[in-house]
């Protein structure tokens, strides 16, 4: 019932995760498509005032033409008189459009400058057109080459000062605009990576709750010998150990029998299927760890093995212990030391790789099986095992080993006290 409210727990937190993600992502989304709306927006206005500042600048030099023009020899007075005046009304329009679109005081400072630049001109026309009425073309040329020239140069000038103060207003709008898209993409990506790390899938034992820690087997009778304690457990490299360290009569007579024949024979061994399924489904509903040995031996009837030992991971994540063993007498056990996960043998190359290492067997030593105990951490420990009657190069023995191996790597502790780095595993 206890781990029903768990689970149930954990569902409800995932489902907020999920909540969450999808309104992150979705905010984010909106922030980016206001941007990207703002963007082409800042982009369409900048590209409509430069069009109209050029317009501008273009009509002010065809009004210094047509100014020069009324006051040359030969030209049609009434025809230039009457050109100036259209374009002076064109040049007013077209400052009134750009003051709309300004944003800027700076901008619409020179604007109103050039303006009044405008306003002297158009006086200034009113003084030409009153001298060249009483015939004093000498005065209105003058008044035309010297201060008109001056006037209208003033107001391009002006009209070009507005143009680069806002686009230069405009474009750092752009800027913070793109840098708005990249941080909302930022955050869109960050939590959904989140959120694929929080609900990565974590393996537990069915049919219980997981072990806290392998620890517990340390409240194992002091004097019993199929649970030692694990303050007294050293790790030792189980493959290539020699036959004085295993224990007499640990191992199962009718298994070794029926190995021998097989091997005698000649033929590929193969361990039994239903017996290897009944020793997975036993441990995927183990309630106490006193039963762990009893399962060990029967994985090593299994296997064919002599010795088995289950490595697990220390505190300092550098280094193997064992959790329990099989074929060793408690004794022995506790007075072997641990080895580097760096050290130079099957044991910790299985560990470093997270793969299975096989050691075949020599005129002097038995083959053996390195497995790693692999989680959603990594590698959490390795499972040992010495083999009789070249039993190490079957595939259908490896394959049992790695299934055994399955299912005790749900009972390593992961996440819980004494826990070690995870990812310590490097290929």
């Amino acid at each position: 019932m206890v781990w029903y409210f768990q689970h149930m727990a954990r569902v409800w937190v995932r489902i907020a995760i999920v909540v969450t993600v999808i309104a992150t992502v979705g905010f984010a989304g909106y922030q980016i498509r206001l941007a990207a709306r703002a963007l082409d927006e800042e982009q369409t206005v900048e590209r409509i005032y430069t069009d109209l500042s050029w317009a501008l600048a273009l009509t002010l030099a065809d009004l210094r033409t047509a100014e020069q023009a009324s006051v040359a020899a030969g030209q049609d007075w009434v025809y230039w008189n009457t050109k100036v005046t259209s374009y002076l009304n064109t040049v007013r329009g077209r400052l009134e459009d750009l003051r709309r679109l300004a944003v800027t005081p700076s901008s619409v400072d020179a604007l109103d400058a050039a303006e009044a630049a405008v306003t002297d001109l158009q006086r200034m026309d009113q003084r030409v057109r009153e001298h060249a009425d009483r015939g004093e073309s000498l005065l209105a040329s003058n008044l035309i080459f010297t201060d008109g020239l001056e006037l209208a140069a003033g107001a391009a000038a002006n009209v070009e000062l507005a143009r680069a103060s806002e686009r230069a207003t405009r474009n750092e709008t752009m800027r913070a605009a793109r840098s708005q898209q990249a941080t909302m993409l930022a955050v869109g990506a960050g939590a959904g990576v989140l959120a694929m790390l929080l609900l990565a899938p974590v393996t537990r034992a069915k049919g219980h709750a997981p072990f806290a820690s392998l620890d517990a087997v340390d409240r194992a009778t002091p004097g019993d010998a199929a649970s030692p304690s694990l303050d007294d457990l050293v790790i030792r490299s189980s493959l290539g150990a020699t036959a004085t360290a295993r224990a007499a009569g640990a191992v199962d007579a009718a298994a070794a029998s029926a190995a021998s024949t097989a091997h005698e024979r000649n033929e590929t061994p193969s361990p039994d299927l239903s017996v290897a399924a009944d020793l997975c489904t036993d441990l995927g509903t183990v309630a106490d760890t006193k039963e762990l040995p009893a399962l060990m031996e029967r994985a090593a009837d299994v296997l064919n093995a002599s010795t088995l030992v289950l490595w697990v991971r220390d505190s300092t994540g550098h280094a193997l212990r064992p959790a329990i063993g099989h074929g060793f007498p408690a004794q022995s056990l506790a007075s072997l030391g641990s080895i580097p996960t760096d050290g130079d043998n099957a044991t910790s190359a299985a560990y470093r790789s997270a793969r299975m290492q096989v050691v075949e067997h020599t005129d002097t030593a038995s083959g053996g099986l390195a497995i790693p105990l692999r989680s959603v951490e990594g590698c959490v420990g390795v499972l040992a095992a010495e083999l009789r009657d070249d039993w190490e190069t079957s595939s259908a023995v490896q394959a049992s080993a790695a299934i055994i191996a399955a299912q005790l790597a749900t009972m390593v502790p992961t996440g819980s006290e004494g826990e070690t780095e995870a990812g310590a595993v490097s290929d």
